[in-house]
C-alpha cells in the first residue's frame, strides 16, 4: 500500500519524516488487517520440481545469503533448523526457502523470540501464482498478477576479504 501511494500522481511528500509516518500508518494497518494471510491458497511452491505443502502463511522468503530483514539470520534462530542436514552457504549455488506467519512473526524474529518456518534448500524454485499478491525482490515491491516465477542460481561474483 505504501508503494502504491508513493507512486500515485497525488503523492506530494518527499520528506523522509513524512514518508516514515505514512509508512508507519500503512504498516500498522497491514498488521491489523493481515491482507496477505492465506498466501498458501494463492500460490504453489515447487523446490527442485517437488511440490511443497505450505502451512497458513503470509510470506515466502527465498535467499542465497545468510542474513535477512535487518540482520536476522533465519537459519541460526532458535533450533537453527536442526531437522535439516545442511548449512546455509552462499557459495553452494542453492537457494534457502522459509516462510513467515505474520508481520508480528517478523518482529519476533528480529528480537530473537521466534524462528522462521524453514522449508529447505533447492537448486531451483518455482512459484505458481493463482492470484495477485504483493511481491518484493531486492527491496523493490510491486503487485504481481498470476504468473509462474522461476528462480535459480545464475552466477557468482568473487569477493575480496581482508585478513585481520
Amino acid at each position: 500500500n505504501f508503494h502504491k501511494a508513493r507512486e500515485s500522481p497525488f503523492y506530494l511528500f518527499s520528506s523522509r519524516i513524512i514518508n516514515k509516518l505514512i509508512y508507519f500508518s500503512y504498516g500498522t494497518k497491514d498488521v491489523l488487517e493481515r491482507q496477505c494471510q492465506h498466501l498458501n491458497k494463492k500460490l504453489d511452491l515447487y523446490m527442485d520440481n517437488k511440490k511443497i505443502e505450505l502451512p497458513n502463511i503470509e510470506s515466502v522468503v527465498i535467499l542465497n545469503i545468510p542474513f535477512w530483514g535487518a540482520g536476522v539470520e533465519p537459519w541460526a534462530l532458535g533450533g537453527g533448523g536442526k531437522e535439516f542436514t545442511f548449512q546455509q552457504d552462499f557459495a553452494d549455488k542453492k537457494l534457502e526457502v522459509f516462510c513467515i506467519y505474520s508481520s508480528f512473526h517478523i518482529a519476533q524474529m528480529q528480537v530473537g523470540l521466534s524462528e522462521p518456518h524453514r522449508i529447505g534448500q533447492a537448486k531451483s524454485v518455482r512459484i505458481e501464482l493463482q492470484d495477485s499478491v504483493p511481491l518484493q525482490i531486492d527491496g523493490e515491491p510491486w503487485e504481481q498478477h498470476p504468473a509462474v516465477i522461476h528462480l535459480s542460481h545464475h552466477s557468482q561474483v568473487s569477493m575480496v576479504k581482508l585478513k585481520k
